[in-house]
C-alpha cells in the first residue's frame, strides 16, 4: 500500500466525496476485506456495497489484493490503493483567470535524498517562526509538503 494517492481527476473526487465511501475505506484500510464481510459488518445489502466498491475501484481508489474460491464462488479481497488520499491542489482551481498566480503555493522539484533534510530545515523554521495564540497581528497558516503527481 502506499503512502499516499494524489487524486488528480474530478471522477476521482466525486468517487470519495461520499462519506458512507470514507467509511468504507477506512473499514478497508484496517484489513483488505470482501463486499460480503463489509455488508455483514454493516448489516446492509451487499449490492449496495458491491455498487460503491466498483465506484471506488472504477476510480483507482482501491484494489483487489487476493482472491480466494469458496463454494465455487470467487471472493475477491479489496484494499485501498494508499493510506492517505488528497486532492491535487491544481484540480480545485477556481479563478477564472488561469494568469492568477496562488501566491501560498510553490512548486518544488527535489531529490528524494535531499528532501529529508528540507523537511527537517522547514520544520526548524516552522518552530521558530511560530508566535503564541492570541498574539495581536497574527494568522494561523498550514505548511504541507506534498507530491504535485505521480510521473
Amino acid at each position: 500500500m502506499k503512502k499516499l494517492l494524489v487524486i488528480d481527476n474530478l471522477a476521482q473526487l466525486k468517487s470519495v466525496s461520499d462519506p458512507f465511501r470514507i467509511q468504507l475505506l477506512t473499514m478497508l484500510g484496517e484489513k483488505p476485506k470482501t463486499g460480503q464481510m463489509l455488508a455483514d459488518e454493516l448489516e446492509i445489502p451487499r449490492a449496495k456495497i458491491h455498487y460503491h466498491l466498483n465506484e471506488l475501484l472504477k476510480n483507482g481508489i482501491i484494489h483487489v489484493v487476493k482472491t480466494e474460491e469458496k463454494n465455487s464462488i470467487v471472493q475477491k479481497f479489496y484494499e485501498p490503493i494508499a493510506k492517505k488520499v488528497v486532492p491535487n491542489i491544481d484540480l480545485l482551481k477556481y479563478s477564472s483567470d488561469e494568469k492568477k498566480k496562488d501566491s501560498m503555493s510553490y512548486n518544488l522539484r527535489i531529490k528524494e535524498d535531499d528532501l529529508k533534510s528540507f523537511k527537517k530545515e522547514l520544520k526548524k523554521f516552522v518552530k521558530d517562526s511560530s508566535v503564541k495564540k492570541d498574539t495581536k497581528n497574527s494568522k494561523d497558516y498550514k505548511v504541507q509538503i506534498m507530491p504535485i503527481g505521480e510521473e
